[in-house]
């Protein structure tokens, strides 16, 4: 007989899997904002390492699901960055416009890292953002 292993429960791990089926369940961008062509995400972070987490760069189509948080790139870390509200309020207003419109900004994580839960010291990533989008009537 078998016996089964217990296995630790990474906090950080169990979050990533909780947002990837949200982003799973979430409705296609096309849906939610019809009016948009085309989203453009840039993320960039700072910390206090010597190595800080690499920029990321996304580029959602209107099939692409409308689910706007992002994990913090520390993998000890267990919280993520939403930029659910400032997205709705870029793409809300994206609606007759000919031109893209852009917004940026700056924010800071607010979890924990793993290895400084002890003294329940907060994660010291930054993240500055820009989002562009472009109108379904871009070009026209």
């Amino acid at each position: 007989m078998k016996i089964a292993l217990r296995k630790s429960v990474n906090s950080a791990a169990a979050r990533r899997e909780v947002m990837l089926n949200e982003r799973s369940r979430s409705a296609a961008l096309r849906r939610v904002y019809p009016d948009v062509a085309q989203l453009r995400i840039e993320l960039i972070f700072s910390d206090l390492s010597n190595n800080p987490p690499s920029p990321q760069r996304h580029t959602l189509y209107p099939a692409a699901p409308a689910f706007f948080r992002f994990a913090c790139p520390c993998a000890d870390c267990d919280a993520d960055f939403d930029l659910m509200p400032v997205v709705a309020k870029l793409l809300d207003g994206v609606s007759g416009r000919k031109h893209a419109a852009t917004v940026s900004g700056q924010m800071s994580c607010q979890g924990v890292r793993l290895r400084d839960r002890v003294g329940s010291s907060p994660c010291s990533t930054q993240l500055r953002y820009q989002l562009v989008a472009a109108p379904a009537t871009d070009g026209e």
